[in-house]
Parts: C-alpha cells; structure tokens; sequence
C-alpha cells in the first residue's frame, strides 16, 4: 500500500513538474528574416499573442539594415540627437 501511495506521489510530481516547465514558442518571417522567441513562463503571464508579437519584433529588428536605409520604418530604437558643443 505504501508503494502505490509513493508511486502516485511521484507521478503527481512529475506531472506538476512538466506543466510548469512547459517552453513555449512562437515564430516570425520578414521575408529577410526569420526569428524564434521562447518561454517557460505560463500563458497568464505571457499570452501568446504577447510571444506572437515579440516574435515579429525580433525578426523586423533582424531585417533592418544596420544604416536604417531599408523598408522598415518603425523600429523601436530612438534617433541619435547631435550633441550642442560644450559651453566655455
């Protein structure tokens, strides 16, 4: 009786174990770029369509040129500012 008890025990265990462990992933496509995002975190914490769209961020920040020339205009880096000369 002792063993069943310890048997289901661990498969108790093990079954909450695997449900928090559980990685999640989304994928994207540019077309230039592909990109992968993952988590072990649960859905309530971060919804799919929260991966979904980091997803798509990753891989429209891949397929930026590194000079800002391409199609993409919307980044989500901030345009450098010139810097005023230092006062005398």
């Amino acid at each position: 009786m002792k063993t069943a008890y310890l048997a289901a025990a661990t498969a108790l265990a093990a079954l909450a174990l695997t449900a928090c462990s559980q990685q999640r992933k989304a994928e994207a496509d540019t077309g230039t770029a592909k990109a992968e995002v993952s988590t072990s975190a649960p859905p309530a914490a971060v919804p799919d369509s929260q991966l979904q769209a980091q997803a798509v961020q990753a891989a429209t920040a891949a397929s930026t040129p590194v000079d800002g020339s391409g199609p993409v205009a919307t980044t989500t880096a901030v345009p450098p500012t010139a810097a005023a000369p230092p006062k005398k």
